[in-house]
Order: C-alpha cells, then structure tokens, then sequence
C-alpha cells in the first residue's frame, strides 16, 4: 500500500509539472505577443494614439498637397492664355506677266567693220538693236544682272549702252575716286551680265557739258586704258570714246583726241569696234567724209530725235551711207532733241524706214523711269525689270511695237542658207573623194 507520504510527493510534482507546462505556454505565447499582461494594457492604449497618429498626419499631408493641385490646375484653368503674337504674313504682291516681243535678235560673235558695214566672222551684215542707259551715277539700278537678262528675255534685243557721263553731277572726272570705283563696278557687272546673256556691251564715255573731248583727254586715256586690259578676251565689247562733242569743238579736235585714245584700246585689242563722236552731237558726217581717220575697225556715230531732225538729217545720213562711211547710231530718240516731248510718229516711221533700209545698229536713248518723253519707262513704276506693257512710257511702248514687227525670217533665212552653202561643199568634197579613190582602183 501506498503511505500518505509518497500520495503527497506525487501529486506535489503533478502540480510542479502542471505550472512548468502552463508557464512554458504562457513564456512562448507571450514572446509571440499572443498574451498581454494586465499592466501593460495601459502602455498599449497610451502607445495605440501615437501610432495612430502617424498614419492620420500622413493622410493630412497627402490631402493638403492633393488640394494645392488643383488649386493649382483650377488657376490654370480660369486664368486665360496668354495669345501667341504670330508675325504678320507679308502682303504678296500680285503677280505680273512681264510683256515680251516675241523676238529674239541674233548674236554673231566677233564683230568687224568691211566696206562701211558691220559684220561677222562670216562678212554677213551684223545688226545691233537695244537701249541706251541713261546716266549710270544716276540711274544704276537700270544696268542690274536682272535688267539686262529681262531686256534679253523679254524685249529681245542684243546690245545694251552704258551712259558713263564724264563732267556732270558725279561725272567720272569731276566726281573723285570712290564714285569712279563704283562706276566701274556697276560696268563691269554689266559687262558680265551681257555676256551670259550673249548682247554686246557698248562702253560710252559720254561728254556733254564739257563740250571737247580734249577736256578730259588724260582721264580717257587712262579709263580705256585699263577697261581694254579688263576685256580684251571679250568679242562683244565695244568702246565708244566720245559721246556727243558740241559748241565749237571741229572734226580737227575730235581726230587730235581720237589719235590718241584709239592706239591706247589697239595696243590691246587689235580688233575691238570702236565708235567715235561726230561734231555738232554727233550730226556732223560730212566733216568726216572729208578727213576719215585711217584705222580699221572704226565706225562713225551719228544721233537723231524725230520729233526735230527732218528730212534734211535724214539726207546728211543717206549721203554719207551711200558714200560708204561706216556709221553707228549709239542714240536717238522718237521725241524732241531735248529729250522730252511726245512721240512724232510719221518722223519716227521715216527714220526706221532708213534704219531697217541701210541694216543699221542703234541703241534708243534711255532706260530709265526719268519724268521726260525720252524716258522708256513710265515715271510712276519703280520696276527695274519685266516690265508690263502699261508700265512702259509713250515711247517705251513705241519701241516695243516696233521690236515686235522686225522680221528675224531673214535671219533665220541666212543661216539656212549659210547651212545648205556648207552641206553642198561637204558633198562635193566626199564625191571628190570617191571619184579619186575610184581612179585609183583603175
């Protein structure tokens, strides 16, 4: 039997058992965190505000950032945008078409003078048709790249005059050196647009006021001069070394200067056209017939204005012509002499009757806008270049009219001919040849 001691030893080490198990459950479940103390429930709730809190702040923050958003976007939104300033289109100007003759005259290469004509390479008679500048101090803007391929383009025309006035206001003798460079600039711009063009080029050294040409003598030794040195390669340049000698200045002091100024270009250029002045501006061949200059390649200018010179200047022309004097009409007009005036019409047909009879080369005095009747283009058009038939002055239009009725079929003839000339002795040459190579099979 069991002794009451050893019942109580039992059940005391039951009882030990039992709360080391409950103590190790409740050790591991409170290192989980799965029991809390009476005590520390209090620090729980005092802890639990603060980590509430956290969150709550956060959440604040968050809402207030969101809320200064759409402040801001609603701002965006009610504050109108600032227009942005576009810069105005410039106006088009309406377009033009630029009036045209529907001619185009020929170019014949290196030019010469045989039997009082001007000719080719091939002595077929060389007609020169085209403008003459006004002063180039004055009106540059008339001798552009653009104005001469325009007058080439539309017009037709082959040769263009550069007025090169030597005394008047800003004249190349009394103007000093930089308006003589930018004279020789805008020459040789000219120059150089001619060429692309194929036109000819007329270099004029255009007295007036200062009446005698022995005036500026050196000064046009030393221009030609350096011009024939600029260009010598080029066979469509012309050199007119005196405009219009006047008052009383004779044929004697004309051939003084000429002999002078002509060797000056010849020493260069052995062939270059040159054009020389005739006394009384340039009316007065008969002084010329009596005493010619003895050069080769030397033509004789003489200028007319229908509205004053009649039929006895008309007959001081044809004398002179049938006489055989080489002559070049480097200006003329269809109005008065003082360059201003309407067209006379019947004396203009008259002498273009003369011009075309005798195949003479001119140039029509003067491209400009100028407000006078010698003017080609209306004063009231700044247009330097493709100029509508409107824009043209009354003399203008008259001269486009009568580019308009030259015939070029005689110049399409001649070269037709000048064709069948060369393929007739082509022919003749290979039958030549047959015909010896068939003696010597025999």
């Amino acid at each position: 039997m069991v002794s009451k001691k050893q019942k109580f030893r039992t059940v005391l080490l039951i009882i030990i058992l039992a709360i080391a198990i409950i103590a190790g459950v409740f050790g591991v479940s409170y290192a989980k965190g799965s029991v809390v103390f009476p005590w520390e429930v209090t620090e729980k709730q005092e802890e639990e505000p603060q980590v509430a809190e956290e969150p709550e702040a956060e959440k604040v923050k968050e809402a207030t950032a969101k809320e200064e958003e759409l402040k801001k976007e609603v701002e965006k939104v009610e504050e109108p945008e600032e227009p942005v300033e576009e810069e105005p289109e410039e106006p088009k100007e309406p377009e033009t078409t630029a009036a045209t003759t529907g001619v185009s005259l020929d170019y014949y290469g290196a030019l010469h003078v045989e039997d009082g004509k001007l000719v080719d390479e091939s002595g077929d008679v060389a007609v020169l048709t085209g403008v003459s500048s006004h002063g180039l101090s004055w009106y540059p803007e008339y001798v552009t790249p653009e104005t001469i391929e325009s007058l080439r383009n539309n017009w037709g025309i082959n040769v263009i005059r550069l007025a090169m006035y030597t005394s008047d206001y800003n004249g190349y003798c009394v103007a000093g050196e930089d308006v003589q460079n930018t004279l020789k600039d805008n020459i040789d711009a000219a120059v150089e647009a001619a060429t692309e063009n194929d036109m000819y080029v007329i270099i004029d050294w255009h007295i007036l006021n200062d009446s005698n040409p022995n005036e500026y003598k050196a000064q046009a030794i030393q221009f030609f001069g350096e011009m024939v040195r600029k260009y010598e390669d080029n066979e469509n340049v012309i050199y007119e070394i005196c405009n219009e000698p006047n008052g009383d200045t004779t044929w004697e002091d004309i051939c003084n200067y000429a002999n002078e100024v002509i060797p000056v270009i010849r020493n260069v250029d052995s062939d270059a056209v040159i054009l020389v002045g005739t006394p009384n501006w340039s009316s007065d061949l008969d002084s010329v017939m009596e005493a010619p200059l003895d050069y080769d390649n030397i033509m004789y200018t003489y200028h007319f204005y229908a509205g004053t010179h009649k039929s006895s200047a008309r007959n001081t022309l044809t004398d002179a012509l049938d006489a055989g004097l080489p002559v070049f009409i480097s200006e003329y007009g269809f109005v008065s002499a003082d360059g201003d005036g309407s067209v006379d019409t019947k004396e203009a047909a008259k002498w273009q009757d003369i011009i075309d009879e005798y195949q003479l080369s001119s140039c029509i005095w003067n491209l400009s806008n100028k407000a006078e009747g010698s003017a080609l283009i209306s004063s009231d058009c700044d247009k330097t270049a493709d100029w509508e038939e409107e824009e043209l002055s009354e003399q203008g239009q008259y001269f486009f009219n009568m580019l308009q009725s030259i015939d070029t079929s005689k110049q399409e003839n001649e070269k037709i001919s000048d064709e069948t000339s060369e393929d007739i002795k082509d022919k003749e040459q290979k039958l030549n040849k047959e015909k010896s190579n068939l003696e010597k099979k025999r």
